[in-house]
Order: C-alpha cells, then structure tokens, then sequence
C-alpha cells in the first residue's frame, strides 16, 4: 500500500526548518540580528564625529553642526549640561556654548552614551539580562578603556566607544534567546566558567563575536569592529590589538570597581599579553584604577548610572 504524499504545506514546513537550521549553523550572526525587531538604527553621527576627534583641525563650528541635525540630542546634551555640568551656574543657551564650555570629548561621551542607551530597550532583552547593571558595567568599561588608552598613548574617544560596546552581543543575545540567556549568565556564575565558552557550545557563537558582526553592519570603523568582536581574543585582534588590550584591561578594572557584576562570567584578570601591548605592568593598574573611579564619580551623572 502507497504512502500519501506529503501536502504543499508540510514540504514547506520542513523547507523553512531545513533553512532555518542551515542559517543558525551556517550564519548564526544573521538570524540573530535579523530577528531582533527593536535593534537600533547604526549610529552614523558616532562615526561622523569620531573622524572629526581625530582632525586637529576641526573647530566647535563643525561640531555643532553634525549634533545640531539630531534635534532630540541637542536638547538631550542641553539638559545635561543645565542638570549636571553646571549645576547652580548659568547653563548654556544652546548647542554652541554647550560645546565650548563643556568640551569635545565630554559632548562626544554624551552623544556616544545617548545613542547606546536605546540598545537597552531592545525587546525582551530585560527578560535575559539585567539590562542596568550591564549598562554600568558598560560605562565603566567604556571610562576605564579610555582612561587606560590616555596612559598608552591611545585616541581616548575610541577607546570609550569600543568599550561602551564591547558587550553589545549580550544584550542580542538576551532579546532573542530571553529567559533561556538569563540560565545560561547564571550556570555561567554556579559553575565559575566563562559565559562566552557556554555560549558558543549552546548558541553556536559568542557575544563578541555576534556584537563585531553587529558592529560591521553599522558600518563602524575597523578598529572598533575588531575591539568588539575579539575583546576575549587579543592574540586575534591585530592591527587593532592596542586598541583591544585597552578595552580587556578596561573590562578587568570595571570588575574591580563592581565586583557583583556579571560576576565569574568574564575574565577578571588582564593577559600579561595586554599589559606588554600597552607597555603597562601590574603596578600601574592601582593607579589606573584610582584614575576610572575618579573619572566614574564625573561622568556618573551624565550618563545616567
């Protein structure tokens, strides 16, 4: 006796299982970033204005037009600057002043800070992960680097970007995988292993690996890319590992500075690989530790943590 045949909509349903399967083995990345629906727009005014960090000749005129085109922002850094910057003084009247009284650097950390605040309301990501305390650890990170890029010798501005970002990929992860994220973070803390080994045995790839791929799509510059994608990977990182080893140097500080955070599912220690490339020693990191909680107790309120 013939079997029936299988319906149209059965072959199609075992067609789209085949490719789904294909995708998720294939081009894990992908399927993550496709399925996240509330993934924020690529920060064209980040990369704008980092190019513009690195012109020594570039004047506030430039500046202020680039954050005059995101109305939003410019009344967001406004606002700051009254709440924060100039608490009890005259606050600046617009964008221009802002920029002038407060500085480059500091407007540039509130625009960079601003676009990567959106990444916490990303869809279910609080269902993953404790969406606050990962966006501290961030800003610490994100401080630390760039203090610890500032001793090396190292663009300041990029490596507070790469490490605002750095874990990104967490935050991905937590939107599409929710509840079944948040197990793997705390087997990750019970079992005292790192979180981006269990995630590329569960998930096929890691946070970093899934945040570089976000970071290429938005289209942001190499260095950053690569920081992002291997900051778990220095010995992959090159031409960029300096860049990394500040941002994995920056990592351990933000977990001696809160030490309950993420605990046991990142490295808390820097290669001695990272510290050669920086040409720093164990004795420095006291002082560079002291420096990021002074430089924290400055941004603290700007960037709202």
């Amino acid at each position: 006796m013939n079997s029936p045949k299988p319906t149209k909509d059965f072959r199609d349903a075992v067609t789209q299982k085949i490719h789904q399967e294909r995708l998720r083995v294939l081009n894990p990345a992908k399927r993550y970033l496709d399925g996240v629906t509330s993934l924020p727009p690529a920060p064209m005014l980040v990369t704008e204005l980092l190019t513009l960090f690195q012109d020594p000749d570039r004047d506030v005129d430039q500046v202020v037009q680039l954050i005059s085109y995101e109305p939003s922002l410019t009344a967001q850094i406004l606002r700051t600057c009254k709440n924060v910057c100039f608490a009890g003084e005259q606050p600046p009247g617009d964008i221009f002043e802002a920029v002038s009284r407060v500085g480059f650097y500091q407007v540039y950390c509130l625009v960079v800070s601003h676009f990567g605040a959106k990444t916490k309301s990303m869809e279910g990501a609080d269902k993953g992960v404790n969406v606050d305390e990962l966006w501290r650890h961030s800003v610490a990170v994100a401080v630390a680097a760039s203090v610890v890029a500032e001793e090396a010798g190292q663009t300041k501005a990029v490596a507070f970007t790469a490490g605002l970002l750095h874990d990104i990929g967490k935050l991905v992860f937590a939107s599409a995988e929710r509840e079944s994220y948040a197990k793997l973070i705390q087997k990750a803390k019970d079992q005292g292993v790192l979180l981006s080994a269990l995630e590329r045995s569960a998930l096929v790839i890691d946070h970093a690996e899934l945040g570089g791929e976000l970071m290429q799509r938005w289209e942001l510059p190499p260095d950053i890319v690569a920081t992002v994608r291997y900051h778990h990977q220095l010995e992959a990182a090159p031409p960029f590992e300096k860049l990394t080893a500040a941002v994995q140097v920056g990592d351990m500080i933000a977990h001696q500075l809160f030490a309950e955070d993420l605990a046991n599912t990142d490295c808390l220690t820097p290669s001695t690989a990272a510290l050669d490339i920086l040409r720093l020693s164990p004795d420095d990191l006291p002082g560079l530790l002291a420096k990021t909680q002074a430089e924290m107790e400055k941004v603290k309120g700007m960037l709202e943590i």
